[in-house]
């Protein structure tokens, strides 16, 4: 009697029930959790809860195992095909020689990483496990119901905020990742309010909610303006549509129309199409979405971006053209075939072997991570063996799954709903893998899908789930007791390491917050803790940084004696290259860390400190081997060799600049500058110039040009220039200084007493310094030298500040 109790608890409590709802609050979860903090990383707080989700998941499912003493699965031949694409992401993280560290994390568990494809492998596996019977799979989809539920209640009042408080939050603000992601996300669930329309006898209530639900989601799907995603809502509804046309019973009238003709029908087909049960055929929803994706895809793009122009939720989604992405790939495979260039390492591959004429666009200083699409992407890294891992799973997901559709569709109603419906889902999820880069959220999603459709094939006609009682049999039990508490532990292992990895990046976005607010003390305090727990390449460039700005808080600090000031001095030197040095250690490929590495020595060469000039050179000119075609880097060897009075190296190097990128307005200064300091003063003037007709409102531009004009003996055109530059900042008292001279120069002495009483007005210390200037032009008279404007007074002025 004593037993009863405990029976009676263990049939309150069961693993197997805890290990699906810990997935399905899992998956809801990373969906819509957002901590408004600065300190916390936005994407990796989702990914890191979808991985620890899928730990826990695991152990429960486990634990549920051996107390049962039973493993059961549904058919196999997807998720074999599904266990290809880890297998194929850990052999290239073994082979292709890119650092298995970064291959496994990337820098924040990043979708193309091997271990976000084991999350995903494992999320979707669990899935067609745990999530079995119809009323686990009513669970699931119940508490994703309420999840966007919730995701549209709050992006709705994000967007009405947004209108009248900006400041507070941006209304283009999305909670499951970028505002790509809000219209897949949307998208999906348009889908997935169709197919329940459809296939299942709603109440009144479900039916409300799936309304308004999906008029929210239509909206913001226009106004995210996703092609690929107005694309797929097509076919499905235009599925839909016709699916729904074909299932209705003919009506009396139409009998009638048809009386006398011989009419062809297939009552097998009929019978089939009528087994819905109580669902709808209404052909209203589908078509009014058909006619919505239509009208964009047609020509709603245009009404789509004033709307978002009005409401302040235009964002730009820049990837790699298809184009761009097969020429990386090609040179990637080629020195790589097998194993592709290693996960996650498209960024690397991207620098070395993009086209320099993108150079020529507004994009040309973006360092892209990814290709065009996720998958596209996935080939680049993995090589053939990633490409045929893909196909494999893609087609083998097709092949049965179409079969299990159109030929042993489960008897069940909302089993076959599930099964359609996620198999849809599954498919919207690849396409958008293909043709877009779907952030953690949308591939988790699409990835559970896929496994919740695995197990409902247990429920198609002629399949059937299979099992093994290991408990009944002493060697299959040791064996199987025994992989089973490997999978334990190495969970216990796994979680370990997410954590280790999560707190130190949330260290890191510390330290480098406590940066950019200048508490450096704070910074160092973070960044050791980050390196402590995830000693990446990130950290150790960020541990430089601070060491920098360390440096020049001390060059800066008036109030040491010189002593101390060279002491702490040369222990934040010595901090900066010795952190420097790590980050290119650790993360060798990634050409930021040799800039900063180059940047650290650069900042001392003016000191004349012995090796200084030549580790600072041999640093970017690595950087520059590992990112040829930037011309930002060719400026910083320029400017390099300028500190070091090399000037004729600094003019190649510059030229190399502006011919990667020919309207390089900074690399055209410099070199008008080093031209100057030349003594070429028409080659300065001629580069200055050029320099103006790119940026014709950069008032530094345009004061070099007046300066240089004003020293050839074109003093109109000095005039010209420089009062330009005023236009461009009227603060700006150098030169209204300068374009005084010029109009002295001219004879025009009441321009430029208004010149001088405008600096005058500026600042005490400038009315001091130009009062003898009034004076003079007030009485008429010229009171620059007779060498004003030359070269070698343009230098410098009476005057403080610009």
């Amino acid at each position: 009697m004593d037993s009863q109790p405990s029976q009676s608890a263990s049939r309150r409590f069961s693993f197997d029930t805890a290990a699906m709802w810990a997935l399905s609050v899992t998956v809801a979860l990373g969906a819509i959790v957002l901590i408004p903090s600065a300190s916390i990383p936005f994407l990796f707080t989702k990914v890191s809860l979808f991985a620890l989700g899928a730990i826990v998941t695991l152990v429960l499912y486990v634990l549920a195992r051996l107390t049962r003493g039973n493993v059961i699965v549904p058919p196999l031949p997807i998720l074999g095909a599904l266990w290809l694409l880890p297998l194929a992401y850990g052999l290239s993280t073994l082979f292709s020689g890119t650092d298995p560290v970064a291959a496994l994390f990337g820098t924040q568990l990043d979708p193309d990483t091997f271990g976000f494809i084991l999350v995903l492998a494992f999320t979707g596996t669990l899935a067609a496990l745990i999530i079995r019977r119809p009323v686990h799979l009513r669970a699931f989809f119940k508490v994703s119901t309420i999840a966007f539920s919730i995701i549209a209640v709050i992006e709705s009042l994000i967007l009405v905020i947004g209108q009248f408080a900006p400041a507070v939050v941006s209304p283009a603000t999305s909670i499951v990742g970028s505002f790509e992601d809000l219209g897949m996300v949307f998208g999906l669930g348009i889908a997935f309010s169709l197919l329940a329309a459809r296939f299942l006898d709603l109440g009144k209530r479900t039916k409300l909610l799936l309304v308004v639900t999906g008029i929210i989601a239509l909206i913001f799907t226009f106004l995210v303006n996703s092609t690929v995603v107005w694309v797929l809502l097509a076919l499905v509804s235009l599925g839909l549509f016709v699916e729904a046309v074909m299932s209705r019973r003919g009506s009396a009238a139409s009998d009638a129309d048809l009386e006398g003709a011989e009419l062809l029908s297939d009552d097998e087909d009929t019978a089939g199409v009528s087994s819905a049960g109580g669902a709808s055929h209404s052909l209203g929803a589908p078509l009014v979405v058909l006619v919505v994706a239509l009208f964009v895809l047609i020509g709603g793009s245009t009404l789509a971006g004033t709307l978002d122009n009005a409401l302040g939720v235009n964002v730009l989604n820049v990837r790699p053209s298809w184009q761009s992405t097969l020429a990386v790939g090609g040179h990637a495979i080629a020195a790589s075939p097998l194993f592709g260039s290693g996960p996650g390492t498209f960024g690397t591959e991207w620098l070395k072997y993009r086209d320099a004429s993108l150079n020529s666009t507004v994009f040309w200083n973006i360092d892209f991570i990814s290709g065009i699409g996720y998958i596209p992407t996935s080939f680049v890294t993995t090589g053939i063996l990633g490409a045929l891992a893909w196909l494999a799973f893609i087609g083998a997901l097709l092949y049965f799954g179409l079969n299990a559709l159109i030929f042993k569709t489960p008897e069940d109603v909302y089993v076959r709903f599930v099964s359609i419906a996620t198999f849809v889902g599954a498919l919207f999820v690849l396409a958008l893998s293909i043709f877009s880069t779907p952030g953690p959220v949308v591939l988790i999603a699409g990835f559970v899908f896929i496994g919740i459709f695995v197990s409902t094939l247990r429920y198609a006609a002629g399949k059937r789930e299979w099992g093994v009682i290991f408990n009944r049999s002493p060697r299959i039990g040791f064996v199987i007791v025994f992989a089973l508490t490997l999978v334990l532990l190495g969970s216990i292992a796994a979680a370990y390491g997410v954590i280790e990895r999560y707190v130190g990046t949330v260290e890191l976005v510390k330290a480098g917050n406590a940066l950019t607010a200048g508490n450096l003390d704070a910074a160092d305090a973070a960044v050791s803790q980050a390196t402590l727990f995830a000693p990446t390449g990130t950290a150790y460039h960020l541990e430089s940084s601070i060491a920098q700005a360390r440096m020049a808080s001390v060059a800066n600090d008036t109030t040491l004696s010189k002593t101390d000031a060279q002491t702490k001095f040369q222990a934040a030197l010595s901090a900066a290259i010795q952190a420097a040095l790590t980050a290119t250690k650790v993360a060798p490929d990634d050409y930021q860390n040799w800039l900063a590495l180059g940047d650290t020595y650069a900042a001392v060469v003016p000191l004349n400190i012995q090796g200084a000039y030549d580790n600072a050179k041999t640093a970017y000119e690595h950087a520059e081997t590992l990112n040829p075609t930037n011309p930002t880097i060719m400026l910083t060897l320029a400017q390099l060799e300028a500190a070091n009075k090399n000037l004729d190296a600094a003019r190649t190097d510059l030229q190399k600049a502006i011919s990667l990128k020919n309207d390089y307005t900074q690399a055209i200064f410099l070199l008008s500058q080093v031209e100057v300091q030349a003594g070429h003063t028409k080659d300065a003037l001629s580069a200055a110039e050029a320099a103006a007709y790119f940026a014709p409102t950069d008032q530094n531009v345009l004061f070099q040009v007046g300066i240089l004009r004003f020293a050839s003996g074109d003093t109109a055109g000095a005039i010209a220039a420089l009062a330009s530059a005023v236009a461009a900042n009227p603060q700006f008292a150098n030169a209204r200084f300068f374009l005084a001279g010029a109009y002295a120069k001219n004879a025009d002495y009441k321009d430029a007493l208004d010149q001088m009483n405008a600096i005058a007005a500026l600042s005490a210390d400038n009315e001091k310094a130009v009062a003898s200037y009034v004076t003079a032009l007030t009485a008429g008279k010229n009171p620059f030298p007779a060498n004003f404007g030359t070269l070698t007074t343009a230098s410098s002025t009476p005057l403080s500040g610009q």
